[in-house]
């Protein structure tokens, strides 16, 4: 009978260990592909603002530029820095 009573103990407590282990298992899995996402997330993000940043920068020029011409003189990006 005891013997018994301690095979059923270790099936319950192996059984629970697989059933951890099962947990542990779903949530790394769930934790890297969290990850990976927020991390391509964050790569785009980075790229667009990069992207953002050089449209303000050409923008800018382009401003520089149309304001030059306006007042009647070359723009300075316009010119050769040999010329100059």
């Amino acid at each position: 009978m005891a013997i018994a009573n301690l095979s059923s103990i270790v099936k319950y407590i192996v059984i629970q260990s697989h059933n951890k282990f099962q947990q542990i298992t779903h949530d790394v899995s769930w934790l890297n592909v969290t990850l990976r996402n927020y991390s391509e997330l964050y790569t785009v993000i980075r790229q667009m603002e990069f992207a953002l940043l050089q449209m303000i920068y050409q923008t800018d020029e382009l401003i520089e530029a149309i304001q030059s011409v306006l007042q009647g003189k070359l723009p300075l990006s316009l010119i050769n820095p040999t010329t100059l």
